[in-house]
């Protein structure tokens, strides 16, 4: 009988295993995603290369993210110093630029001419 129970709890204790496994890999992975976020601060204190406290055009294009953070730069620099602070920065974190959107065709147009 002992022998029973113990040979049961083997059983269950192997389907268990899996999930088990499964869901300390997913805690692990959930984990790694938090840490891969960029700090703004430290990306804002790379690019300003004078300690100025403010990324200039200049800096922006010196940058490895240059040419992005130089495309948006105006639009970024809310109060229009020529410089942007922190804040300014941090605003532009997580927005990729936007592409334009292809114009669609005007079905009924294609399907006039091909009536012709």
């Amino acid at each position: 009988m002992k022998i029973n129970k113990l040979f049961l709890c083997s059983i269950l204790a192997a389907c268990l295993l899996p999930f088990i496994a499964q869901a300390a890999h997913h805690e692990e992975g959930e984990a790694e995603k938090k840490k891969k976020a960029p700090d703004p601060a430290k990306i804002f204190a790379k690019i300003d290369a004078d300690g100025s406290e403010g990324i200039s055009l200049e800096e922006a294009k010196a940058s490895k993210k240059g040419k992005s953070l130089e495309k948006r730069f105006a639009k970024l620099d809310k109060d229009e110093s020529g410089e942007l602070d922190l804040e300014e920065f941090k605003s532009s974190m997580g927005k990729k630029p936007k592409k334009p959107k292809k114009e669609k065709k005007d079905k009924d147009a294609d399907e006039s001419v091909e009536a012709e």
